[in-house]
């Protein structure tokens, strides 16, 4: 997770992670208005008050500033979940209704960033391990819910972090094209239905149902 510390050094009486702080949120939203690949290291550094030199002294390039203009905007939600101490099937219910009413740059960056990894493979290579670990995380969340009999233990963990991570990129997506979202309580109220089938109960019961297969 990238995190912003209070600086202590300063570049011309502004603390150096400040400008950082300022960079990374002014390309976020030159990226979020322009696109990454009609975005200009330029625009980005103008609607900072800074110079070109400036990123160059802190950044690669374009794609470091993308991701890491990404990590900031995500980051903020996930650290409010995590300090909530949420399950994996509570953090699927509140992303999806945070996501409903979301109004920073973060879903038009995460579109940017799939479609920049398609042609640039620095991009693919950064973004990857960050999709990973998110992966992981939700992993152990489901794993622990399956201790607690929350979730299956006959259902593959795996395969349900997928479903996670699926319903949260596509939200993202339909939000970008500014697509018709149902209201929160429609929405809670589809999540945990889908969430219940995949109790040790109910997934037995569907088990049960399944017509025997025959051998080849």
């Amino acid at each position: 997770m990238a995190i912003i510390l209070s600086g202590v050094t300063t570049d011309g009486g502004v603390p150096t992670d400040d400008i950082r702080a300022a960079l990374i949120e002014a390309a976020a939203e030159v990226f979020a208005e322009e696109g990454y690949s009609g975005a200009r290291v330029q625009s980005i550094a103008e609607r900072a008050g800074l110079t070109t030199g400036a990123i160059y002294n802190r950044f690669s390039g374009k794609s470091e500033l993308l991701l890491e203009a990404l990590d900031r905007h995500t980051n903020a939600l996930l650290y409010e979940l995590a300090q909530a101490e949420l399950g994996a099937t509570d953090i699927l219910e509140t992303v999806g209704v945070a996501l409903l009413d979301d109004e920073s740059p973060a879903s038009a960056l995460l579109l940017e960033a799939f479609m920049a990894a398609r042609r640039e493979d620095d991009i693919a290579d950064r973004l990857r391990p960050r999709l990973a670990d998110e992966r992981n995380r939700l992993a152990k969340l489901v794993d622990a819910e399956k201790d607690e009999g929350v979730l299956s233990t006959e259902l593959d963990t795996a395969a349900i972090v997928t479903f996670c991570q699926s319903v949260g990129l596509g939200m993202r997506m339909l939000s970008v094209i500014d697509a018709r979202m149902p209201e929160p309580g429609d929405w809670q109220r589809v999540i945990a239905t889908l969430l219940a089938s995949l109790s040790p109960e109910n997934v037995a019961a569907i088990d049960a149902a399944k017509p025997p297969q025959t051998p080849n």
